[in-house]
């Protein structure tokens, strides 16, 4: 049973239910003729005015991740993020000449089939107006808690009209661009057949839910983008240590702890600090201090139970044993753990993090691998940001970036250029072949 929230511009609040794919596969294919010849400006225009409408609205933005979606969705950061896939945004629109009678067009695949993770609800949203700025048709599947939150944001996509070269385009064409459903993710018949309905496939997930979609069948043409588990911790060098800054580094590193409970894979788990003047455990006090100061703006309200109790078996090894250390609060507000294994850990989320000391911030270029997302910093060098990101990026990181903008979406995407992933590059040929 596959039950459907939204489809051909319309949401439904309690769904509808479909048996089989046919119908929302024939409506999303009609669908996609309109959105496939509207100027990519005409998407911009629309796309500006929305974040526009998200940022006006209270309620919306109490959503974790809409205030930055709002900004992320601009005009000026589209044409960016467009001109860095596709270098002329006319590709999307026309065939472009490149060479004496060559020519070059980015036309869209399709239909993009999209398997969402839980852990972050606008995670829905970027999926989605990805497939959009390349003009394809979507299919959603995303997780039944949130569903109501997806919604929401995309009900202000509604009714926004925008004037390019004197045609008037609508939203309504991109929301009828963009399908909801739910349905068991153990239920394998459904799950291929929505496989099978993808030109692209994009997965974000853990691993075994990767695993799981990226054996489904599907076209030989299929494109796939994997979004699979990754990891993400922060370094900060001598200099930012012994700095002026060093409170404003621990609090930008404070937020990108807190945001997303800490389950995103941008989410720093451990924090790695230079050898300094200043002590682990001085470090220690200035974040617990820290923590204190956010968790009265941003109280710890909402600890899974599984989470709760990782946290204290934590904080009991840490406390009992004479190689470890650790500062917490009374309650599980937030914990620090101290140690010096040179090590990643394994996240326990909550607010927790882990903090161990290095002589040099290249000891931590061992530790990489393929599966680390991103690594936070705070450095005051720029030879030195350049060699250690030039370092770690060769070992597998996908994304350098300060601390404070770790859980920002940005392009490139581990270590893709989305966009142009979810185009087929077209050519016409014809050299000396035309009259004129």
């Amino acid at each position: 049973m596959i039950k459907c929230y939204m489809l051909d511009g319309q949401f439904y609040e309690d769904g509808i239910v479909f048996e089989e794919f046919d119908q929302i596969s024939g409506i999303l294919k009609l669908n996609n003729k309109k959105i496939a010849s509207m100027p990519i400006e005409a998407l911009m225009f629309i796309m500006d005015k929305y974040s526009k409408r998200l940022s006006s609205n209270k309620d919306i933005l109490r959503i974790e991740g809409v205030p930055y979606l709002s900004f992320y969705l601009k005009k000026n950061n589209i044409n960016k993020l467009l001109r860095m896939n596709f270098d002329n945004t006319r590709f999307l629109d026309d065939f472009i000449e490149i060479d004496e009678e060559k020519y070059l067009k980015a036309q869209p695949r399709g239909t993009i089939c999209h398997w969402i993770a839980g852990n972050v609800p606008t995670l829905s949203i970027y999926s989605a107006f990805h497939g959009i700025l390349s003009k394809n048709a979507n299919l959603l599947r995303i997780p039944q808690n949130s569903i109501v939150q997806v919604i929401d944001i995309l009900k202000l996509l509604d009714d926004i009209e925008v004037q390019v070269e004197g045609n008037v385009y609508s939203s309504k064409d991109l929301l009828k661009n963009i399908c909801i459903v739910y349905f068991e993710s153990e239920n394998k018949d459904v799950n291929s057949s929505m496989s099978l309905l993808g030109d692209g496939r994009i997965v974000w997930g853990g691993e075994e839910a990767v695993n799981a979609i990226t054996t489904l069948p599907k076209k030989t043409t299929c494109k796939d983008l994997i979004f699979g588990p990754k990891y993400s911790f922060a370094v900060f060098d001598k200099e930012a240590l012994e700095g002026q800054e060093i409170d404003k580094y621990l609090e930008n590193l404070v937020m990108d702890i807190i945001a997303f409970d800490q389950k995103a894979c941008s989410s720093p788990q451990v924090l790695f600090v230079e050898k300094s003047t200043m002590s682990i455990d001085m470090i220690a006090k200035k974040l617990a201090c820290i923590f204190q100061k956010i968790n009265r703006r941003y109280p710890n309200n909402n600890l899974e139970q599984y989470v709760s109790a990782k946290i204290i078996n934590k904080r009991g090894e840490y406390g009992l044993s004479l190689e470890k250390s650790l500062y917490c609060s009374k309650g599980l507000d937030y914990t620090i753990l101290l140690d010096d294994q040179i090590k990643l850990e394994e996240p326990v989320q909550g607010r927790t993090i882990f903090l161990k000391e290095v002589s040099s911030v290249f000891d931590v270029v061992n530790l990489i691998t393929p599966r680390i997302q991103c690594v936070g910093i705070a450095f005051k060098n720029t030879n030195k940001t350049l060699e250690f990101s030039d370092e770690i990026t060769k070992m597998g990181v996908d994304r350098v970036t300060k601390v404070g903008y770790m859980n920002l979406y940005d392009f490139p995407w581990d270590g893709s250029l989305v966009l142009n992933e979810l185009v087929r590059w077209c050519s016409i040929n014809v050299k000396g072949m035309l009259d004129s």
